[in-house]
């Protein structure tokens, strides 16, 4: 699957994007993230199979965490997708890649992680390899999240 970088970032700012959100709590998360996200990667299989951009969220409702599977031409949020004509030529073409997206101020200093988990065609060719990546991908960010809680609760003052 492959697009124009032009053609990529204008529909990107035009949201001609197919969206799909989901909801869950962060323990809910933690316990089944595997679980959570299948719907999401189904989802974003359908639609590199119907030749169509795509963006999935599971927003943990409990917490200020968005978990997201994109589609895009390079490891920056859609929402940034302005930033890719100063990047890359906008007139070359381009794989389009699924990303794992996780925004969270917890995750990180810039609040922001974004990892490559497969070219599209790939994500759907090989649905088991990128599914492994994936769930690589969450438990990494689980144990972050997990010891930034801990490191939170052992530094914060005690009130009296």
């Amino acid at each position: 699957m492959k697009r124009e970088i032009q053609t990529f970032i204008d529909a990107a700012e035009a949201d001609e994007v197919e969206h799909f959100t989901a909801e869950t709590t962060q323990a809910k998360f933690f316990a089944d993230a595997d679980k959570l996200m299948a719907p999401l990667a189904d989802f974003i299989r359908q639609q590199i199979g119907a030749d169509k951009l795509a963006q999935a969220e599971l927003k943990l409702t409990d917490t200020d965490v968005s978990v997201r599977l994109e589609m895009s031409v390079i490891n920056l949020p859609l929402q940034d997708s302005k930033t890719i004509g100063k990047i890359m030529e906008t007139s070359d073409e381009a794989d389009i890649n699924v990303y794992a997206v996780i925004e969270t101020p917890d995750i990180n200093v810039s609040g922001l992680r974004i990892d490559a988990l497969a070219p599209a065609t790939t994500y759907v060719g090989q649905a088991k390899v990128a599914d492994q990546s994936l769930h690589d991908w969450l438990g990494l960010q689980i144990e972050k999240l997990q010891a930034a809680a801990s490191n939170k609760e052992e530094t914060d003052v005690k009130k009296k």
